[in-house]
This record gives C-alpha cells, structure tokens and sequence, in this order.
C-alpha cells in the first residue's frame, strides 16, 4: 500500500481546495493512503461538480435508487463531509454527536445521502446506541434534514464480500416499517423517507464512461475521463 508524504499527492482535483485547512488532522493523516476511501470520494465527486448533472444524474439515480425515479436537475449541489446534526427527539433518549456525511447530493426539492465505503463495512453500533447501526443512523439524520424534501439514501460499496453488513442493512431497511419501529423517536414516521438502495464503484466507473462519451463539451469530457484513468490505476 501506497502512502504518499502528502495527501494532495492523491488527489487529481482541486488539491488546495480551502476546506483541507479546517480538516481534522486525523482525517487528513488517512488521505495520505491510497487506499483510503475519502480520497475515492473527493476524486470522484468532485469531479462530477464539474460537469453539469443533466449528464450524469440521472443514471446515478437509477444505478443507486431503482428505475423509475425521475428527480428534478435545476439547482442540484454535490458536497463531501458534511457536518448533519441528530433529531433533537433522539437526544432525549441519550446523547448522540453529530455526523458527517460522506456526499449530499441535494436541490431544493429533494435529498440524497450517500455513504461510501471501499474496504471497509459500515458499523453496526454507536457508543451509547449498540443496535444503532450506520445505515440507520444516516437514515435517520437524513431524514431530519431533509425536512419536508423527499429524501434518499444509498449505500456505495466496492464488493459485497467487503461490506455484507452494510448491504444486508440495506436489504432490510428497504422494509420502511423496520426502519420506523427501530426509530420510534421519529413521531412523524419519516413520512419523507422516499427510497434505500446501493451503488458500487463499478456503477460510478460506468457512469463516469458514459459522460465522457455523451458529453460534448471538452472540458466535462477530460474531467470523466480523468477520472475513469485514475480508478483504473488504483484497480477500482
């Protein structure tokens, strides 16, 4: 495994980008690994935040949703990290930190929470909750977010094998009534929570092939591509 002495040394865009310089230092100590799955994600969506997400949303949704979700483009943001406070129900029941997302994919009429994983499974419990697991969690700080926007959630993996216990919770979180008898602080039932599935890298590999195909505008082009090129040298 590759450690680079600096971790822009892993990243292929936007490597000073001002957000590294309030970053924990911990975080930033795991970027330095090729492997680590924050730098996946950077390099990835911050790629796609180039290019306009009429290319490349709409068979994002599919491959991570299900066929047949049709979600409006018109002012749609893509942000890594963000920092999502629990619903303020929960907390009476203990405390809980807040969370920080991998990627919210967002416009004013809906929400998508994506948690990626790459060699790693998500974990099935918090300190003060040991039956709370991540998917849930996301789930449920989501939600509370999103408010009254129709909200979705996905799971990105890089093999079953590496992430059965985020896959099996995907599975039975598609089930809404389990996730709202495991939520019962949630008194107006997640009556927002709008649809659960998965995503694998091999999904974003193809979207990001089939922009780079479609697109006719060359720098959206090289941004796809570059990054095709750069998920195939590390084998993903």
């Amino acid at each position: 495994m590759f450690v680079a002495d600096n971790f822009r040394d892993n990243l292929i865009i936007d490597r000073f980008d001002p957000v590294f310089s309030g970053m924990r230092a911990s975080k930033l100590k795991h970027m330095r690994s090729e492997n680590s799955e924050d730098v996946v994600s950077w390099n990835v969506f911050r790629s796609l935040r180039q290019i306009n997400p009429a290319e490349w949303l709409p068979i994002l949704i599919e491959r991570g949703l299900g066929s047949g979700i049709t979600l409006s483009i018109e002012g749609t943001t893509v942000d890594l990290w963000k920092i999502v406070k629990p619903p303020t129900s929960l907390l009476d029941g203990g405390d809980e930190g807040d969370s920080e997302i991998d990627i919210i994919i967002e416009n004013p009429r809906w929400v998508w929470f994506i948690e990626a994983k790459l060699n790693s499974d998500v974990s099935t419990g918090t300190t003060t909750r040991p039956d709370r697991d991540q998917v849930l969690r996301n789930i449920d700080v989501g939600s509370y977010y999103s408010g009254v926007r129709p909200f979705y959630f996905s799971l990105l993996y890089r093999s079953e094998g590496r992430s059965s216990e985020g896959v099996g919770a995907i599975n039975l979180y598609q089930d809404f009534q389990i996730v709202r008898e495991r939520l019962p602080h949630r008194s107006d039932g997640l009556r927002n929570l709008s649809a659960i599935g998965s995503l694998t890298w091999g999904d974003i590999r193809e979207t990001l092939a089939a922009v780079s195909l479609r697109t006719k505008r060359s720098q959206e082009h090289f941004y796809a591509q570059n990054c095709i090129e750069w998920l195939q040298s590390r084998g993903i």
